[in-house]
């Protein structure tokens, strides 16, 4: 029997894993826009989870290593979700999906009402992703990097 998915906080033993799954200068953009320089390091990693509430959460099954990753950070109750990742050999079995609501429960429990998130344009797989959670493009918020999306936390989540 497989162990059920679960969240735990990320240590610094998972940033290898996660630094791994980063093969490219355009992979580290899609995954966390500019805010990172080629090549990524656990440095880099911690000083964007220094910012105040940030809870960095990795994706496992048991004891198992991180298969995938989010940071988390709840202010005037919305919860800012950032830096979705998944272990490149996973992709395709809804682990994303899965990783989001998770994460979304975790965003609940610390009060947020509704859920902001950014994608990078030009990564459509994590847009449909989203999209298929219930997240809408917040026209307003785009960039001409970046759509922003949000969701309503009082509105019940679409499954699938």
């Amino acid at each position: 029997m497989t162990a059920p998915l679960s969240l735990r906080r990320r240590t610094v033993e998972d940033l290898e894993t996660i630094i791994n799954w980063i093969p490219d200068d355009a992979a580290l953009l899609m995954f966390t826009g500019p805010r990172m320089a080629w090549p990524p390091t656990g440095e880099q990693f911690a000083d964007l989870a220094a910012v105040p509430g940030l809870t960095p959460w990795v994706l496992c099954a048991g004891r198992t290593p991180a298969f995938g990753q989010a940071e988390l950070r709840v202010e005037n109750g919305t919860a800012h979700i950032a830096r979705v990742i998944i272990d490149p050999l996973l992709r395709g079995r809804g682990l994303s999906q899965q990783l989001i609501r998770l994460v979304l429960d975790q965003a609940c429990a610390q009060g947020a009402r509704s859920a902001r998130l950014k994608v990078t344009k030009g990564n459509t797989v994590a847009l449909r992703a989203y999209r298929r959670l219930g997240f809408v493009i917040d026209p307003r918020a785009e960039t001409a990097q970046a759509w922003v999306l949000e969701l309503d936390l009082g509105q019940p989540a679409v499954t699938g």
